[in-house]
Order: C-alpha cells, then sequence, then structure tokens
C-alpha cells in the first residue's frame, strides 16, 4: 500500500464496503427468517399440546358417558366446537393464529380441509409413523398439523355405520368404515406470516438502515477525501484498518452485550476441531421471555448486559472464550486440558455465583436462575451441549452433562400466562389464605381450620389452587406462596385460639430457606402449638432423613404433622411407620366413594384401623353429604372436613 489517498483505490472502497454490507444484510436476513420459521414452528407446537389435552378430555367425556350424545350435547364435540372457538381465538390473539379440527371427510362441511390442509393429510397417509407437519410452502401462512388417527374407542361412531349410535346414523350419513390407525382427520394450525415476519423484520431494518446510513457516510467521506491534499495518506491508512477491523468484528460480535456471538463460536469450534481437550457449556436463563413479558424489554436487555459482565468477571473455566447467543443463552468454550468432571465442576461453581446475584432494575430486585447443558470431546459439540441444556431445563436441573442416553426431544414452554398471574400475585401481595372448618366428630364441635392459598385479582375473582400450584411448583415460585400463607396464617389466627394446619410441599422441606423461614415464623409465633403443618407431597420421597429432621425440628417447637391424601403416592403403612405423624387425612378418591362403594369403604376402615392403633388421629377430606359423614362417623374417625361442614371461607364460621 504505497499511496493510499488515490481516487482509484479509493473509489474500491465503498465498493468492497457495499459486498460487506450486502454480506451482512443476506446473512442477517437468513437468520430473522430461520428465527420467523422456527418462531411460528415452536408456537404451533405449543398450541398444539394445548388444543389436543382440551379436545382428549371432552372426547372422553364422551366416551365415559359423563356427557349424553345428544342433539343439545353435539356443540361439546371436540371435531363441532373447534371451528367456533377458532373463529374466536382468532379474533382475541395478537398473531392472528387459527386452530381447528379438519377432515377430508368431514361429516360438518364446515371442517372440511383446504388445500394445503389436505397436503399434511396426504403426508400423514403416506407417513404412518409422523404425528406431526410444518410447511412454510404458502406464502400467506405457516400450516401446521398434527394427525388424528382412528383409535379402537373411535370405531364406535367412525367404524361400521349399523354400529354407531343411532343419533350418529341419523344424523350423519359419512365418515363410517375406518380402521384402527387411519387418519380420520387432523389438528390444523395456521399461523399468518405477516404478523410474525413484522415482529422478527422489524428489527433488521433497522439494521439495514443503520448499515446503509453508514455507506452512505462513508462515501460521502471519500468523495471529500479524493478533493484533499495527499497529507491525508497516513490517517486514511489507519481509519481504513479500523473501519475494516469494525466490520469484520460486528459480523462476529453481539451488538448488545459486545461479547463474540454465535458465528464466533461456530468458527472457534470447527478451528479446534482436531483439539483433544474440547469443552463446551451453554447457559439458559430460565423462562427469560417471562421477564421480558413482565419487566419489559429494557429490563430484559439490562439483565442480558449484567449477566454478560457477571459471567466474565466470575468464569473459573481457564482459558476459556464467553460468547452470547441468540435470545437468552450464553456459552462457554474451553480447548484447556482438564476433564470433563472439572469442567463441571467449574460451570457450577458459576452457575451458582450468577444466581446468589441480585439484579437491580429501575427498583426491582430480580434473581434469575440458569439451566446449562455440556458436552465435552463430542462430535456436533454445539449440537449435543444444546440438547443436554434442553434435558436440563425439561428436569428442572441447572447442569446436565450430554451422554448418548440423553432424550433429544424438544421441551415444551411453561404456560406464560399462568407464570404472569402468579409474579404479579406475589409482587402485589394477591397471595391470601381462605379457612376451610374442621368438625369433630365426637363433640360435634369446629375445632380446627385448614388455611388454603387463593389469589385474589383486582376486580375481586378468587383463583383457586389447582390453576397455579401446579405451574408455582414447577416455576420455582412455590416457596413464595409458602411463606406468604404461613405469615398471613399466623398474624390472623394470633387473636384465636383454634388449631390451624398450612400445606407445604416435599419441596419446601427440601429447601433449606423455606425450614429456616418456618423455624423463625415458629419461635415468633405466641401459639406454635396450635399449627399443623400438612405434608402436600404425593410424589415419592427421596430423601426420607431430611423429612424427619424436619419433623422433629417443628415438633420440638410444639407444631403437629399430618400427612394429607393417606391412601395414595408415598402415603403409604411402611413410610407412616418411619413418620412421627399427629394426623392422617385419608385420600379424597376414598372418600368420596365410602358410601357407595365397598372397595373403598374397606381400604378406610383399615386406614382408620391402623391410624388409631398408632394413636393417630383422622380427618376425612372431601365430606360432601350427611349420608357419607354417617358412614365415617361409624368407622371411628375422628374429624370431617369438606363443603358439607363448609367451605373455604376469608372468614371462621
Amino acid at each position: 500500500m504505497n499511496k493510499i489517498f488515490r481516487s482509484r483505490i479509493l473509489y474500491i472502497i465503498p465498493i468492497i464496503f457495499f459486498i460487506v454490507i450486502v454480506f451482512r444484510i443476506t446473512h442477517n436476513y437468513q437468520t430473522t427468517k430461520d428465527e420467523a420459521y422456527n418462531f411460528a414452528k415452536k408456537e404451533a407446537e405449543v398450541l398444539n399440546s394445548h388444543a389436543m389435552a382440551h379436545r382428549n378430555y371432552y372426547q372422553k367425556l364422551f366416551i365415559s358417558q359423563v356427557l349424553q350424545l345428544t342433539e343439545k350435547s353435539l356443540p361439546a364435540l371436540p371435531a363441532y366446537a373447534s371451528r367456533p372457538i377458532s373463529e374466536t381465538f382468532s379474533k382475541d390473539n395478537p398473531l392472528n393464529i387459527s386452530i381447528h379440527t379438519v377432515s377430508d371427510r368431514a361429516r360438518n362441511p364446515k371442517n372440511n380441509a383446504n388445500s394445503d390442509e389436505l397436503k399434511a393429510i396426504k403426508f400423514f397417509i403416506n407417513n404412518p409413523n409422523e404425528t406431526k407437519y410444518f410447511s412454510d410452502e404458502n406464502d400467506e401462512f405457516f400450516q401446521y398439523a398434527s394427525a388424528l388417527r382412528i383409535e379402537p374407542v373411535c370405531l364406535k361412531c367412525h367404524g361400521k355405520k349399523e354400529n354407531a349410535p343411532q343419533f350418529i346414523q341419523d344424523n350423519y350419513p359419512n365418515a363410517y368404515d375406518y380402521i384402527v390407525g387411519d387418519v380420520r382427520g387432523i389438528m390444523s394450525i395456521v399461523i399468518p406470516k405477516k404478523m410474525v415476519n413484522e415482529y422478527f423484520f422489524k428489527h433488521l431494518f433497522h439494521a439495514i438502515i443503520y448499515d446503509l446510513l453508514l455507506f452512505v457516510a462513508l462515501f460521502i467521506a471519500i468523495f471529500f477525501l479524493i478533493k484533499k491534499s495527499k497529507k491525508l495518506n497516513d490517517y486514511l491508512e489507519i481509519e481504513i484498518k479500523s473501519k475494516t477491523k469494525e466490520l469484520k468484528d460486528s459480523l462476529i460480535t453481539d451488538r448488545l452485550t459486545q461479547l463474540p456471538n454465535r458465528l464466533k463460536l461456530l468458527e472457534d469450534v470447527k478451528n479446534h476441531d482436531k483439539s483433544s481437550n474440547r469443552h463446551l457449556a451453554i447457559l439458559n436463563i430460565d423462562r427469560f421471555k417471562e421477564i421480558n413479558d413482565f419487566y419489559g424489554h429494557k429490563t430484559g436487555d439490562k439483565i442480558l448486559e449484567q449477566t454478560a459482565l457477571i459471567i466474565k468477571k466470575i468464569c473459573m473455566c481457564p482459558d476459556s472464550t464467553i460468547y452470547k447467543l441468540p435470545s437468552d443463552e450464553y456459552a462457554i468454550f474451553t480447548v484447556s486440558d482438564i476433564s470433563t468432571d472439572q469442567f463441571y465442576i467449574n460451570i457450577n461453581k458459576s452457575i451458582t455465583s450468577i444466581q446468589e446475584t441480585k439484579y437491580e432494575i429501575n427498583g426491582n430486585i430480580i434473581f434469575i436462575t440458569i439451566s446449562c447443558g455440556i458436552a465435552s470431546n463430542r462430535n456436533y459439540i454445539i449440537t449435543k451441549a444444546d440438547m443436554a441444556l434442553q434435558i436440563a431445563k425439561n428436569d428442572k436441573r441447572s447442569v446436565i452433562t450430554y451422554d448418548d442416553s440423553l432424550d433429544t426431544s424438544e421441551i415444551i414452554n411453561q404456560n406464560i400466562q399462568g407464570i404472569a398471574l402468579l409474579k404479579d400475585a406475589i409482587k402485589n401481595d394477591k397471595i391470601t389464605p381462605y379457612f376451610q372448618p374442621i368438625y369433630n366428630v365426637k363433640t360435634a364441635q369446629i375445632e380446627k381450620y385448614e388455611s388454603l392459598a387463593r389469589i385474589i385479582l383486582d376486580d375481586g375473582e378468587v383463583v383457586a389452587p389447582y390453576k397455579f400450584l401446579d405451574i408455582a411448583i414447577k416455576s420455582k415460585l412455590y416457596p413464595s406462596i409458602t411463606r406468604n400463607i404461613i405469615r398471613k396464617s399466623f398474624e390472623f389466627f394470633n387473636a384465636y385460639d383454634y388449631e390451624f394446619s398450612i400445606n407445604i410441599s416435599i419441596n419446601d422441606v427440601l429447601n433449606h430457606n423455606t425450614v429456616d423461614y418456618i423455624i423463625k415464623s415458629l419461635e415468633d409465633f405466641e401459639k406454635p402449638q396450635k399449627v399443623v403443618f400438612e405434608i402436600l407431597e404425593s410424589d415419592k420421597i427421596g430423601n426420607y432423613q431430611e423429612l424427619k429432621e424436619f419433623i422433629t425440628k417443628v415438633k420440638r417447637l410444639g407444631s403437629k404433622i399430618a400427612i394429607d391424601d393417606f391412601g395414595s403416592g408415598y402415603s403409604n403403612f411402611s413410610h407412616i411407620l418411619e413418620l412421627d405423624v399427629d394426623y392422617i387425612k385419608i385420600d379424597a378418591s376414598l372418600v368420596k366413594k365410602v358410601a357407595t362403594d365397598k372397595n373403598a369403604e374397606k381400604i378406610t376402615k383399615t386406614i382408620i384401623k391402623f391410624a388409631h392403633s398408632l394413636e393417630i388421629e383422622t380427618i376425612a377430606e372431601f365430606v360432601e353429604d350427611k349420608k357419607s359423614l354417617n358412614v365415617l362417623q361409624k368407622m371411628g374417625v375422628d374429624f370431617i372436613q369438606g363443603y358439607y361442614i363448609g367451605k373455604p371461607k376469608p372468614t371462621l364460621v
């Protein structure tokens, strides 16, 4: 490079710059297109899962004859109801997504498959082992479908016409003579491309404008420089080198965090393909989309920036490179001479430090949790690490190292609306206890109450626990509910002399912070002897030692223990012998049938007799009528609880 300041050479520079811009735009366009495609496919899979669960639920109601198939109940059939539900859903959702069941031999003309849907049906017919279909061939929308195949129970209405219910024969002349395995139709989900593309391509448009403006600015500057003195040669040489490096770096650098991006990771992995030691960890911020939804994208961006700084600061892997991957993911890659176990230990320590960090953003205090997948010395190391990450997220584990036994199935996202509801309730103190009376059979008096969690919405609607407890456990928000109910129940019953019980899960027992909170609350409470802790979880207990230690601690302070749902799950006779409990609450599935089912009656008698032999008192839940109360009273049950005695209310009876 003799004399940079020559017009011929200077004219070449914008050409090179333009080529780079074209490459960037092409690459970003393809990336954005792929992201829109993957988003639409993932969204369709989530909606399909929900729709199939809804469809199967109502189908079972008809099959089990809980609902009788009549002219009035016909609109409740899944195939019939899908069309009006889809029309309402399509109008109300921001992406105008439609979802309905269609067939090439529909009984309801409105459910006839269109040409795109017929392609999906043909695909399933030609590929009996396939269950999903996704296509972007149509310029207007993405087409997703899942196969609805004939099962044995379906033959009642779709087998031989003469075997179908008379109501079906009278009203539907077609769609008979199917056999098991035939494709009856599909669950069709149509996602308009316009709405999806508007969201994803908005950011691409901004990037293109930025690049074009930069190109115009450079061209003007070069035109100006051509007219200037050759004394600018040295300065221009430095500037060109700087801009060239900037352009190169922009291709492999994440704009938000300034960390190397996925392209750089792919390059580095490829360059070290022959290395004997290769270790990769992919880290994902759990439920980051919900953080964005709840706190806003600006807060989400700040969390991403701060997390990048924290990882760089605390990363314990020697000679490692940290990358910012798309969305809410990071990667740590090293070719250091360390073992897989040591790499796992280093990553685990780093994750622990991140999860202990308190993010203070715009007046909000936020803690995040991390899921991580690790792969070491593997071909396709990025893919394997990502597989391990998906399993970690599905199993609610912080770190998983890939091995050949891992399942590669995709994980379905959590119910975002439920998470938002729960977080809002926790943040704004909307979780409150309702109290259900417990009746002493011998004294004929109400002597106890159970505190049950409810969410009170702004419009006064009361949300029952079955709508949020499961998602609270899965999203690691359950400890907040437990603490809230303990605090408010203790405050409420401080003015009364009733014994009251609070539900806690086995996860609460295994959570040291929650246990410390329970012990501290009992120590500060004037009447700990009035408190009963009901062990909620009906899943298998993995660590009896920690449960025994918890029981010992609370009983030392005077409180009592009840085992809930006895007769199901882990609540069996051998386990009760290991636990120092005061009450056994008989499972609702037995109590509801105790007056009508001999087996339920025998099992309930056995439980009561067994409990009394151990000097453990019994409580029968879900007692809903006088007949059940009388039967249980004759059996010798000690306490009764259920709607027959009283429903949960915000005040005492």
